[in-house]
């Protein structure tokens, strides 16, 4: 649409009239909330709510107000109020027309697009909302934490954690880069194998080592804090060996 091509939509739509000297004409005003009604009904009708919710929020409330003094009779202030709607009306179907298009062409419009000017990458992994990604091999950010979706391994003597080719805390390291306003505990557990006061010992070894390696990456000290659990908070029950490697696990939780 070409510039202020919605505005000149609107004055069309309106049919109004050049500038009324004297005292305002209450047929006219009257034919002119009617059609600014119509106009604002359509919009709200459209994408009006989604794309332009605060202009039409606005255009909406001088109107009503331009209904309430026009039945009291105050026309004067009929005619302000509805000159601040028409004044917010004019570029509500701008804002709609812009917010639908799809500019990257991914198939995506509108506000679902959270990348507007990059398209989506399609391989299943958060397709729907417009931005180019690529699936996580070992890690993926969730609302309140990191999830490793492999585990890390540490040398039983040093309680170092092992890099090699399988470890996940590149890629904790890469998310933790591209959410620089993040901050994070590393949380490390154990089972109750050992004595608990040696799990606590251990796991805060683990839990410094992984900060270490983390601000090695690049991470910023600031940004993380590292705590030794123990083996207080199993997550299943000791007495399998699959819930034994359940608890003996690293977590990577948000912290305000």
């Amino acid at each position: 649409m070409k510039p202020h091509a919605a505005g000149w939509f609107l004055l069309l739509f309106l049919c109004l009239p050049g500038i009324v000297v004297g005292y305002p004409d209450r047929e006219q005003l009257k034919q002119e909330m009617e059609r600014l009604a119509e106009y604002l009904r359509k919009a709200q009708a459209a994408e009006g709510p989604e794309c332009a919710p605060e202009s039409l929020a606005a255009a909406q409330s001088h109107l009503a107000r331009a209904k309430e003094e026009f039945q009291e009779g105050d026309l004067w202030e009929a005619e302000d109020a509805i000159r601040l709607c028409e004044k917010e009306a004019e570029g509500i179907w701008e804002e709609i027309l812009v917010c639908g298009r799809d500019l990257d062409r991914d198939g995506i419009h509108g506000r679902q697009d959270q990348c507007p000017d990059a398209p989506e990458t399609f391989n299943n992994y958060m397709d729907e909302d417009g931005c180019p990604d690529r699936v996580p091999q070992k890690a993926v950010l969730t609302g309140d934490r990191i999830e490793i979706l492999l585990p890390i391994v540490f040398d039983p003597e040093t309680q170092q954690p092992l890099m090699d080719a399988d470890s996940p805390l590149g890629e904790v390291a890469r998310i933790m880069e591209e959410n620089p306003n993040l901050r994070f505990t590393i949380q490390a557990h154990l089972d109750n194998s050992i004595p608990p006061a040696q799990a606590e010992h251990v796991t805060g070894l683990r839990a410094n080592h992984v900060k270490s390696v983390l601000v090695g990456l690049g991470i910023a000290d600031g940004r993380l804090e590292a705590q030794g659990r123990g083996s207080r908070d199993p997550v299943a029950s000791n007495d399998s060996s699959w819930g034994r490697t359940l608890n003996d696990r690293v977590e990577f939780i948000r912290t305000p």
